[in-house]
């Protein structure tokens, strides 16, 4: 992986992820209990509901800013890692623009599919590994000519498949406080996001 080229929009992600981890460790417990909105909570979609999102733009808040915010260091770190793993092939691939898209598409699908299968759950999530889960779809579809050449690949898609059966299926049977409906919903938005946004001479045609 060309991971240690860094690139714009990577970099930009990265720096706001790692800068709203420390803004954190100096607010104060009020501070603290704000920044609350913005935790993706399927339950506070529901227009019914008494502590529900009082806005439109509330919703968006949450739907996006979730992902920018970390329960932990680890929880930042593993994110990060990941992240500046795949993140500058992808942009380098694909253009920073339609990178940057493609990690808002990821972002969403990621907690749609968190709401999706947990519709009224209380829990709020926050996190960005929905949002690289997303990447690292783009990623594997994009180290060889074309998305087709890729999963024809057997080394492709076993990669895919492993990565798939770790961040989704062995998460989602360890008794561990991570949203494998997030990864899933992002790794599914990420590529087919990538199938649409990446520039026909960095894929090559379809068939």
């Amino acid at each position: 992986m060309n991971g240690l080229r860094l690139t714009p929009v990577v970099t930009v992600i990265g720096g706001l992820c790692v800068a709203v981890f420390l803004l954190t460790l100096i607010m104060t417990p009020a501070q603290l209990t704000g920044l609350t909105a913005y935790e993706l909570t399927p339950a506070r979609f529901d227009p019914g509901a008494a502590e529900g999102y009082a806005s439109p733009t509330a919703a968006l808040a949450a739907l996006l800013g979730h992902a920018f915010l970390h329960a932990g260091p680890i929880h930042l770190l593993m994110n990060m890692m990941v992240f500046f793993q795949a993140g500058p092939f992808v942009e380098q691939r694909m253009g920073s623009l339609r990178f940057a898209l493609l990690y808002v598409l990821s972002i969403l699908g990621g907690a749609v599919g968190y709401l999706l299968i947990n519709p009224h759950s209380a829990m709020g999530v926050i996190g960005a590994s929905g949002a690289v889960c997303g990447v690292f779809a783009a990623y594997f579809l994009a180290v060889r000519p074309s998305p087709r050449a890729a999963i024809e690949d057997p080394r492709v898609r076993n990669a895919m498949l492993t990565f798939v059966g770790i961040n989704v299926v062995l998460v989602a049977l360890l008794p561990l406080p991570i949203a494998w409906e997030a990864h899933l919903g992002g790794f599914i938005a990420g590529g087919l996001a990538y199938l649409v946004l990446a520039p026909k001479a960095a894929t090559g045609p379809w068939s």
